[in-house]
């Protein structure tokens, strides 16, 4: 017998603020990109006068689709005898154990599995309002299209977002803290993806810098601000005034409010560390 717990939050990221809802931003605007490409179109003997899009369609599009993936996932496992209980769980202080929040009481397993993945990272010094300052978890909502964003981070979530916005007419400034966009990629497709999806495309970039610190704004009458720090001296460089900032700087665990400190349970910067069965360790057994 199975159990679980899903917070409320079947699919996790991936479902609900990640793969999915992103892959249709993306298919959306692709769509639009290509009507507005006249010379491609021009070679099929098609012509368009003008593109329109509805802002909120598109952010419906992506959400249902995310609902009906989570609905279909939820039923899949339902079917598999899961019991699904829509709650956040910890564990305690004792083995076996698993505290359900939302009905207050514990039970019993042979074993627990912690998948409790991923929430956005915000470095120090970003204020987050996910309205005009906002991790990938505000972005998918598309609550606004800014005329002049920036994009912390150069690695796949600030190239999607830089992909989606573009296509909708927004220009984009990407800010990268190593000397190079998109650092941790194989260095071939680093190559491909700027001569794709950067050079033909309304962005810049600048590289070697920190964004030391950002303040949101209110769209249409105060823009967001963001001081750049040179990577390297940390003296300042430049400011920027935007429409909007996403923050695409990394995940970070999803791991507090687990209970790991209870069953003294070794972490490594919010990390569960774990032996090579996958198995966590604790302190008593030395885990570092």
């Amino acid at each position: 017998k199975t159990a679980v717990l899903t917070g409320k939050d079947v699919g996790g990221t991936c479902v609900n603020r990640g793969c999915v809802p992103s892959k249709a931003l993306l298919a959306a605007a692709g769509r639009v990109r290509e009507m507005q490409d006249s010379t491609h179109l021009k070679s099929f003997g098609i012509s368009v006068n003008g593109v329109q899009f509805d802002r909120q369609s598109v952010a419906n599009h992506a959400s249902q689709l995310a609902n009906k993936v989570k609905l279909n996932l939820e039923s899949s496992l339902k079917a598999q005898g899961c019991d699904i209980i829509d709650s956040k769980g910890s564990i305690t202080s004792k083995p076996h154990e698993v505290f359900i929040e939302s009905e207050n009481k514990v039970i019993t397993a042979s074993n627990i599995i912690l998948a409790p993945g991923s929430v956005p990272f915000v470095p120090r010094g970003v204020t987050v309002d996910e309205k005009t300052v906002f991790t990938s978890d505000g972005g998918l909502k598309l609550e606004f299209i800014p005329q002049y964003a920036a994009i912390i981070g150069s690695g796949y979530i600030g190239l999607e977002f830089s992909d989606v916005y573009t296509a909708l007419g927004t220009e984009v400034t990407l800010i990268e803290a190593a000397d190079i966009l998109m650092p941790g990629f194989d260095p071939d497709i680093r190559r491909l993806a700027e001569r794709l999806l950067i050079k033909p495309r309304p962005i810049d970039f600048r590289t070697g810098v920190f964004a030391s610190e950002v303040t949101p704004g209110i769209p249409g009458v105060k823009p967001v601000t963001i001081k750049m720090i040179d990577a390297k001296t940390k003296q300042h460089v430049e400011t920027l005034e935007v429409d909007a900032c996403l923050v695409a700087t990394g995940r970070a665990p999803n791991t507090q409010g687990l209970g790991l400190d209870k069953a003294s349970i070794e972490t490594d910067r919010g990390f569960i560390v774990v032996d090579e069965h996958m198995q966590v360790l604790t302190k008593k057994e030395g885990g570092s």
